[in-house]
């Protein structure tokens, strides 16, 4: 027995000897919240529907993209990795819907070409926001894929499936990386009727700059989601990087989205702001947007502040209003606590 268990040592050691371990990462985030949803008295929730559905105030428990993940690379050549990441989400309240595929692919990265990747994952568009979004943690309330209009609540942010994408390398020796994904269909003869074709590919690309607090990108979108075209310039600046105010990083983000079975482009502002108040744990933040789309406007005004406790351990405080013409208005006041590993 001993010498099974001494053997059985030595080929684990072979083992990680031979194969980089993964890397094992992720979050739990979870928040209480209260949501007061009042609907609009036009709306109704089915063609059948007589009247709009009532109102109603209720307290929630939700996991905001809590997840748990594996990546690592191996070494194949003097000049090129196999890198790959495995990464599913957790529901931390419930028993379902757990373990979904989240951004997971295979590829190889070299290290002048740049890095070729296979599998799903974010959309180059949906990354070029950056942290413009200050609520993005909060994907259950308060993030900006969340405070859409009726018919395109997501504004864009899309994860996608069957995604061959590749990333550069800085370009020109200047911090400016690009990025360019297509979603295969992996359809030919399937039939459909209004605008969109699903037997056509999508395809998602950006164009980013990111150097000493000042990050500005460029995203474009066709045929991803609900849209027909998309593009989106964002940015964002940390104000104690360039001398003036410690502490203080500002935000912005504009989109113009031509969607299908609609004669109106959604066109949306987003400006954040959030502050490291020195010398203590807390961070406070804001975060307004707006979203035009004929008879469908929508917006968004959250305020909030961070507790960090330590390097992994955040508290979240939050309060915000979404509104929604001929659709709903959501109130929003919570709180929650994420941990990071």
């Amino acid at each position: 027995m001993k010498k099974l268990a001494i053997a059985s040592a030595i080929a684990l050691a072979s083992i990680t000897a031979a194969h980089a371990a993964p890397q094992v990462y992720g979050k739990a985030f979870l928040t209480a919240d209260y949501v007061d949803t009042s609907y609009d008295s036009d709306y109704r929730a089915s063609a059948t529907a007589t009247r709009a559905p009532e109102d109603d105030s209720v307290f929630k428990l939700n996991s905001n993209a809590s997840r748990i993940g594996f990546k690592g690379s191996e070494e194949l050549t003097d000049t090129t990795n196999l890198v790959y990441q495995l990464e599913y989400g957790i529901d931390v309240d419930a028993n379902t819907d757990q373990f979904y595929s989240r951004n997971t692919y295979i590829g190889l990265a070299h290290n002048t070409l740049g890095t070729l990747l296979a599998g799903r994952m974010d959309t180059p568009f949906k990354t070029a926001k950056g942290n413009a979004d200050v609520f993005n943690a909060n994907s259950s309330t308060l993030s900006i894929d969340n405070t859409g209009p009726v018919g395109y609540v997501k504004l864009g942010e899309e994860r996608a499936n069957n995604v061959l994408a590749y990333k550069s390398p800085t370009l020109v020796g200047m911090p400016i990386t690009f990025t360019g994904a297509v979603s295969l269909s992996e359809q030919d003869n399937v039939a459909y009727t209004g605008e969109k074709d699903p037997n056509d590919n999508g395809y998602s690309a950006s164009l980013a700059y990111d150097q000493n607090g000042v990050y500005a990108a460029v995203g474009y979108d066709k045929n991803v989601g609900a849209e027909d075209t998309a593009w989106r310039v964002a940015g964002t600046v940390d104000m104690g990087k360039m001398n003036m105010v410690q502490g203080l990083v500002l935000g912005a983000l504009y989109q113009n989205a031509d969607l299908y079975n609609t004669n109106e482009d959604a066109k949306t502002w987003l400006v954040s702001g959030k502050y490291s108040i020195a010398n203590t744990p807390w961070t406070a933040k804001a975060q307004y947007i707006s979203t035009d789309f004929g008879t469908k406007d929508s917006e968004e005004v959250a305020v909030g502040a961070e507790y960090a406790f330590n390097k992994a351990t955040t508290g979240h405080i939050y309060a915000g209003q979404i509104s929604r013409d001929n659709y709903k208005d959501d109130t929003i006041v919570g709180t929650g606590i994420e941990y990071k590993f």
